[in-house]
């Protein structure tokens, strides 16, 4: 399975191979400002995964070093339209997508919450991936 993905204006466009091993909802105060929204939602793929097939030249990069988690990340984002589009940890063996700009996305179910702490109070209950039984 492949999934195609862009930025709001369509200036940057990457394909992901497979599905996310990881997919969470992050509430952290940076997510939340990066993304504009009450949360972000993070799907994990390999780096090797993760292909820019439009515009790399508009693929911009911040190193956040002020996270929660005190681990510097960088984001990536489009110079353009500034779209979020790719969260790097400082290890490198993980690029994580930012779902709202893949095709297919919303069949995704995240598996759990990042820094459920940091939850605006009105966002409530989110439907989570039940963990799979050891047979």
């Amino acid at each position: 399975m492949s999934y195609q993905g862009e930025c709001l204006c369509g200036a940057v466009a990457f394909e992901l191979q497979g599905e996310p091993f990881h997919y969470v909802i992050c509430h952290c105060k940076n997510c939340k400002q990066a993304g504009g929204g009450a949360f972000m939602a993070n799907a994990f793929f390999k780096p090797q995964h993760v292909t820019v097939t439009k515009g790399k030249d508009s693929v911009k990069t911040y190193s956040d070093n002020k996270t929660k988690s005190g681990n510097a990340i960088s984001r990536s984002f489009c110079s353009n339209c500034g779209s979020s589009l790719f969260i790097g940890p400082a290890a490198g063996n993980i690029t994580i997508v930012q779902a709202s700009n893949v095709n297919g996305s919303e069949n995704w179910v995240p598996k759990k919450e990042f820094f459920a702490e940091c939850k605006w109070e009105w966002v409530k209950e989110i439907a989570f991936q039940p963990k799979r039984s050891k047979l």
